[in-house]
C-alpha cells in the first residue's frame, strides 16, 4: 500500500495553486511551476498578491490574513528584533528559512523585510494552504 502524499506535495492542492496564479496573473498555466518566483519568473506585482490570496481562501475555504502572515514571518520576534533597521537579522533570517524552505537559498544575510514578497514562489502558496488545510496556523 502507498503512503498517501503530505499535503504539502498533495499533487491536488498544486494544480489548483498553479492554475489560481496563472488565472491571477493572466498567463498560460503551462509557464506556472510550483519552483517558479511570482515576481522574478511571472511578473507579479504586489496588488496580484492579494488576487492570488483571495481566489485561495475562496478556493480553499480558508482564510489568510496579512497580520498572519506577517506574525508567521516574525514568530515571537519584535519588529525591530526581527530586521533592525529595516534588515533582517541573523535569527529572523533562520526563521525564514524554517517557514519557506522552497527559498532557503535566496534568504541571506543583508535581505530587507521589504524584499520577502520577492522570495514568494508558487510552492510557498503550496505549502500555505496545506498547513491551513492541516489546521496549522502560520
Amino acid at each position: 500500500m502507498t503512503e498517501p502524499a503530505s499535503p504539502a506535495h498533495d499533487p491536488e492542492i498544486a494544480a489548483k495553486v498553479r492554475t489560481i496564479v496563472a488565472e491571477a496573473l493572466a498567463i498560460d498555466p503551462a509557464a506556472v511551476r510550483n519552483e517558479s518566483l511570482l515576481m522574478a519568473d511571472l511578473g507579479a506585482e504586489s496588488l496580484d498578491y492579494l488576487d492570488i490570496v483571495f481566489k485561495i481562501e475562496r478556493t480553499f475555504g480558508i482564510q489568510i490574513t496579512r497580520g498572519e502572515m506577517a506574525r508567521a514571518a516574525r514568530g515571537d520576534m519584535s519588529d525591530e528584533e526581527f530586521a533592525p533597521g529595516g534588515v533582517i537579522s541573523d535569527k529572523g533570517l533562520e526563521r525564514l528559512r524554517d517557514l519557506m524552505p522552497e527559498a532557503k537559498d535566496r534568504i541571506v544575510p543583508g535581505l530587507r523585510a521589504m524584499q520577502i514578497l520577492g522570495l514568494f514562489s508558487v510552492q510557498t502558496f503550496v505549502n500555505l494552504v496545506a498547513a491551513k488545510k492541516r489546521g496549522v496556523t502560520v
